[in-house]
Protein backbone atom coordinates (compact mmCIF):
# COMPACT_ATOMS: atom_id res chain seq x y z
CA UNK A 1 0.00 0.00 0.00
CA UNK A 2 1.34 3.41 -0.97
CA UNK A 3 2.17 5.76 1.87
CA UNK A 4 0.05 8.92 2.36
CA UNK A 5 3.08 11.03 1.42
CA UNK A 6 3.53 9.12 -1.83
CA UNK A 7 -0.19 9.37 -2.58
CA UNK A 8 -0.14 13.12 -1.97
CA UNK A 9 2.93 13.45 -4.18
CA UNK A 10 1.20 11.53 -6.97
CA UNK A 11 -1.97 13.60 -6.67
CA UNK A 12 -0.07 16.89 -6.77
CA UNK A 13 2.73 16.26 -9.24
CA UNK A 14 1.08 13.75 -11.59
CA UNK A 15 -2.57 14.80 -11.60
CA UNK A 16 -2.09 18.52 -10.95
CA UNK A 17 1.56 19.31 -11.77
CA UNK A 18 1.21 23.11 -11.81
CA UNK A 19 -0.48 23.05 -8.42
CA UNK A 20 2.32 20.83 -7.17
CA UNK A 21 4.93 23.32 -8.36
CA UNK A 22 3.04 26.16 -6.65
CA UNK A 23 2.83 24.22 -3.38
CA UNK A 24 6.54 23.42 -3.59
CA UNK A 25 7.49 27.06 -4.14
CA UNK A 26 5.22 28.23 -1.32
CA UNK A 27 6.56 25.60 1.06
CA UNK A 28 10.19 26.49 0.33
CA UNK A 29 9.42 30.16 0.92
CA UNK A 30 7.66 29.37 4.20
CA UNK A 31 10.62 27.25 5.36
CA UNK A 32 13.02 30.08 4.52
CA UNK A 33 11.02 32.66 6.45
CA UNK A 34 10.64 30.30 9.41
CA UNK A 35 14.41 29.83 9.56
CA UNK A 36 14.94 33.58 9.31
CA UNK A 37 12.54 34.31 12.15
CA UNK A 38 13.95 31.51 14.30
CA UNK A 39 17.66 32.26 13.98
CA UNK A 40 17.95 35.87 12.78
CA UNK A 41 15.18 37.75 14.54
CA UNK A 42 14.86 39.03 18.08
CA UNK A 43 11.10 39.58 17.79
CA UNK A 44 8.47 36.91 18.56
CA UNK A 45 7.61 34.51 15.77
CA UNK A 46 5.02 35.99 13.39
CA UNK A 47 2.99 33.26 11.64
CA UNK A 48 1.23 35.87 9.47
CA UNK A 49 4.60 36.82 7.99
CA UNK A 50 5.33 33.19 7.16
CA UNK A 51 1.88 32.90 5.59
CA UNK A 52 2.64 35.92 3.40
CA UNK A 53 5.85 34.29 2.19
CA UNK A 54 3.95 31.07 1.44
CA UNK A 55 1.29 32.94 -0.53
CA UNK A 56 3.94 34.81 -2.49
CA UNK A 57 5.68 31.54 -3.38
CA UNK A 58 2.42 30.03 -4.58
CA UNK A 59 1.64 33.10 -6.66
CA UNK A 60 5.10 33.49 -8.20
CA UNK A 61 5.38 29.82 -9.26
CA UNK A 62 3.53 30.28 -12.62
CA UNK A 63 5.83 33.19 -13.49
CA UNK A 64 8.90 31.11 -12.62
CA UNK A 65 7.56 28.24 -14.73
CA UNK A 66 6.92 30.46 -17.77
CA UNK A 67 10.28 32.19 -17.42
CA UNK A 68 12.20 28.90 -17.28
CA UNK A 69 10.27 27.71 -20.34
CA UNK A 70 11.18 30.96 -22.15
CA UNK A 71 14.86 30.52 -21.35
CA UNK A 72 14.85 26.92 -22.53
CA UNK A 73 13.07 27.84 -25.76
CA UNK A 74 15.08 30.94 -26.71
CA UNK A 75 18.47 30.19 -25.20
CA UNK A 76 19.11 26.45 -25.64
CA UNK A 77 22.49 25.69 -24.14
CA UNK A 78 23.03 22.55 -26.20
CA UNK A 79 22.20 22.02 -29.87
CA UNK A 80 19.39 19.60 -30.58
CA UNK A 81 20.34 16.16 -31.79
CA UNK A 82 20.44 15.70 -35.55
CA UNK A 83 19.69 12.00 -35.30
CA UNK A 84 16.25 11.42 -36.86
CA UNK A 85 13.56 9.71 -34.86
CA UNK A 86 12.45 6.33 -36.19
CA UNK A 87 9.15 6.60 -37.99
CA UNK A 88 6.09 4.88 -36.63
CA UNK A 89 5.20 1.69 -38.53
CA UNK A 90 1.91 1.49 -40.39
CA UNK A 91 -0.36 -1.44 -39.50
CA UNK A 92 -0.57 -3.93 -42.33
CA UNK A 93 -4.36 -3.90 -42.33
CA UNK A 94 -4.33 -0.18 -43.13
CA UNK A 95 -2.31 -0.61 -46.35
CA UNK A 96 -4.34 -0.25 -49.51
CA UNK A 97 -3.11 -1.53 -52.89
CA UNK A 98 -3.99 0.61 -55.89
CA UNK A 99 -3.39 -0.30 -59.47
CA UNK A 100 -1.36 2.29 -61.31
CA UNK A 101 0.43 2.81 -64.55
CA UNK A 102 4.19 2.90 -65.00
CA UNK A 103 4.26 6.70 -64.72
CA UNK A 104 1.95 7.04 -61.72
CA UNK A 105 2.94 9.31 -58.85
CA UNK A 106 5.09 7.82 -56.06
CA UNK A 107 3.28 5.80 -53.47
CA UNK A 108 2.33 7.53 -50.23
CA UNK A 109 4.04 4.69 -48.38
CA UNK A 110 7.81 4.88 -48.12
CA UNK A 111 10.22 2.16 -47.09
CA UNK A 112 12.99 2.66 -44.62
CA UNK A 113 15.24 0.40 -42.61
CA UNK A 114 12.46 -0.33 -40.12
CA UNK A 115 9.61 -1.12 -42.54
CA UNK A 116 6.74 0.76 -44.17
CA UNK A 117 5.86 4.19 -42.83
CA UNK A 118 3.21 6.76 -43.51
CA UNK A 119 3.65 9.62 -45.99
CA UNK A 120 5.27 12.96 -45.12
CA UNK A 121 2.09 14.44 -43.71
CA UNK A 122 1.46 11.50 -41.39
CA UNK A 123 5.10 11.28 -40.32
CA UNK A 124 5.16 15.00 -39.49
CA UNK A 125 1.99 14.55 -37.45
CA UNK A 126 3.55 11.63 -35.60
CA UNK A 127 6.71 13.61 -34.98
CA UNK A 128 4.66 16.54 -33.72
CA UNK A 129 2.87 14.27 -31.28
CA UNK A 130 6.19 12.95 -30.01
CA UNK A 131 7.62 16.42 -29.52
CA UNK A 132 6.78 17.71 -26.06
CA UNK A 133 6.50 21.44 -25.50
CA UNK A 134 9.09 23.34 -23.47
CA UNK A 135 6.45 24.26 -20.93
CA UNK A 136 5.67 20.61 -20.27
CA UNK A 137 9.39 19.89 -19.95
CA UNK A 138 9.67 22.64 -17.36
CA UNK A 139 6.82 21.13 -15.34
CA UNK A 140 8.45 17.70 -15.58
CA UNK A 141 11.71 19.24 -14.40
CA UNK A 142 9.97 20.24 -11.19
CA UNK A 143 7.86 17.13 -10.67
CA UNK A 144 10.44 14.42 -11.46
CA UNK A 145 12.97 15.51 -8.88
CA UNK A 146 14.55 12.61 -6.97
CA UNK A 147 14.20 14.77 -3.85
CA UNK A 148 10.43 14.46 -4.26
CA UNK A 149 10.31 10.76 -5.00
CA UNK A 150 10.44 11.01 -8.79
CA UNK A 151 11.40 8.23 -11.15
CA UNK A 152 14.82 9.63 -12.05
CA UNK A 153 17.62 8.36 -9.83
CA UNK A 154 20.57 10.53 -8.91
CA UNK A 155 22.96 7.79 -9.91
CA UNK A 156 21.36 7.10 -13.27
CA UNK A 157 23.71 7.07 -16.20
CA UNK A 158 23.30 10.14 -18.40
CA UNK A 159 23.33 9.89 -22.17
CA UNK A 160 26.12 11.67 -23.95
CA UNK A 161 25.11 15.26 -24.68
CA UNK A 162 26.84 18.05 -26.61
CA UNK A 163 28.87 20.58 -24.68
CA UNK A 164 27.29 23.79 -23.48
CA UNK A 165 27.52 26.81 -25.77
CA UNK A 166 29.38 29.33 -23.61
CA UNK A 167 28.17 32.33 -25.66
CA UNK A 168 24.53 31.30 -25.27
CA UNK A 169 25.14 30.67 -21.57
CA UNK A 170 26.44 34.22 -21.12
CA UNK A 171 23.41 35.62 -22.94
CA UNK A 172 21.06 33.46 -20.92
CA UNK A 173 22.44 34.49 -17.55
CA UNK A 174 22.62 38.10 -18.69
CA UNK A 175 18.98 38.16 -19.78
CA UNK A 176 17.89 36.51 -16.55
CA UNK A 177 19.85 38.89 -14.34
CA UNK A 178 19.25 42.12 -16.24
CA UNK A 179 15.56 41.63 -17.01
CA UNK A 180 13.99 39.16 -14.60
CA UNK A 181 15.94 39.83 -11.40
CA UNK A 182 14.88 43.49 -10.97
CA UNK A 183 11.30 42.69 -11.99
CA UNK A 184 11.01 39.80 -9.55
CA UNK A 185 12.34 41.87 -6.63
CA UNK A 186 9.94 44.72 -7.34
CA UNK A 187 7.08 42.24 -7.56
CA UNK A 188 8.21 40.71 -4.27
CA UNK A 189 8.37 44.02 -2.40
CA UNK A 190 5.07 45.26 -3.81
CA UNK A 191 3.28 41.96 -3.10
CA UNK A 192 4.54 41.78 0.45
CA UNK A 193 3.59 45.39 1.05
CA UNK A 194 0.08 44.82 -0.26
CA UNK A 195 -0.35 41.75 1.93
CA UNK A 196 0.75 43.87 4.90
CA UNK A 197 -1.96 46.42 3.93
CA UNK A 198 0.60 49.18 3.50
CA UNK A 199 -0.17 52.37 1.63
CA UNK A 200 1.39 53.04 -1.80
CA UNK A 201 3.73 55.62 -0.27
CA UNK A 202 4.88 53.12 2.38
CA UNK A 203 5.46 50.47 -0.30
CA UNK A 204 7.49 52.97 -2.33
CA UNK A 205 9.63 53.78 0.71
CA UNK A 206 10.16 50.07 1.26
CA UNK A 207 11.29 49.66 -2.36
CA UNK A 208 13.70 52.58 -2.01
CA UNK A 209 15.13 51.15 1.20
CA UNK A 210 15.52 47.49 0.22
CA UNK A 211 15.53 47.13 -3.56
CA UNK A 212 19.11 48.07 -4.39
CA UNK A 213 20.55 46.17 -1.41
CA UNK A 214 18.69 43.02 -2.50
CA UNK A 215 19.65 43.48 -6.16
CA UNK A 216 23.31 44.03 -5.34
CA UNK A 217 23.44 40.94 -3.14
CA UNK A 218 21.69 39.00 -5.90
CA UNK A 219 24.40 39.95 -8.39
CA UNK A 220 27.03 38.65 -5.96
CA UNK A 221 25.37 35.25 -5.61
CA UNK A 222 22.97 34.15 -8.34
CA UNK A 223 25.04 34.57 -11.54
CA UNK A 224 27.64 32.16 -10.18
CA UNK A 225 24.94 29.70 -9.08
CA UNK A 226 23.21 29.91 -12.46
CA UNK A 227 26.42 29.28 -14.40
CA UNK A 228 27.11 26.17 -12.32
CA UNK A 229 23.54 24.90 -12.71
CA UNK A 230 23.35 25.57 -16.46
CA UNK A 231 26.74 23.93 -17.05
CA UNK A 232 26.50 20.88 -14.83
CA UNK A 233 22.90 20.31 -13.70
CA UNK A 234 20.37 18.65 -16.07
CA UNK A 235 17.08 20.44 -16.62
CA UNK A 236 15.08 17.87 -14.65
CA UNK A 237 17.12 18.65 -11.52
CA UNK A 238 17.73 22.36 -12.10
CA UNK A 239 14.50 23.89 -10.83
CA UNK A 240 14.24 21.72 -7.67
CA UNK A 241 17.88 22.46 -6.88
CA UNK A 242 17.40 26.18 -7.38
CA UNK A 243 14.31 25.90 -5.16
CA UNK A 244 16.39 24.39 -2.36
CA UNK A 245 19.01 27.11 -2.77
CA UNK A 246 16.15 29.58 -2.77
CA UNK A 247 15.38 28.57 0.82
CA UNK A 248 18.66 30.19 1.86
CA UNK A 249 17.91 33.14 -0.39
CA UNK A 250 14.49 33.53 1.24
CA UNK A 251 16.19 33.59 4.64
CA UNK A 252 18.17 36.59 3.40
CA UNK A 253 15.12 38.28 1.84
CA UNK A 254 13.11 37.81 5.01
CA UNK A 255 15.90 39.24 7.14
CA UNK A 256 16.63 42.12 4.74
CA UNK A 257 13.03 43.23 4.37
CA UNK A 258 12.47 42.99 8.13
CA UNK A 259 15.54 45.12 8.83
CA UNK A 260 14.64 47.74 6.23
CA UNK A 261 11.09 47.93 7.55
CA UNK A 262 12.22 48.90 11.04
Amino acid sequence: MASPLKAAHTWLFDTHPKAGVAVMYGTLNAIGDTLAQTFFSSTPFDPARTLRFWLFGVGIAPLALMWNAYLERNYPLRPTSSVPHPEEPVPLESIQIHSSSTHSRPSSLQANGLGLVADDKDSKLAHHRRKSSVGVQAVEAMTRSPLLGGQEALGAKEDAVPSVDKVVLARRVGVDQIIMAPISFIVFLVAMGLMEFKSPSAIWLKIQGAFFAILWTNYKVWPFIQVVMFLYVPLKYRVPLSGCINVLWTVYLSWETAVKTK
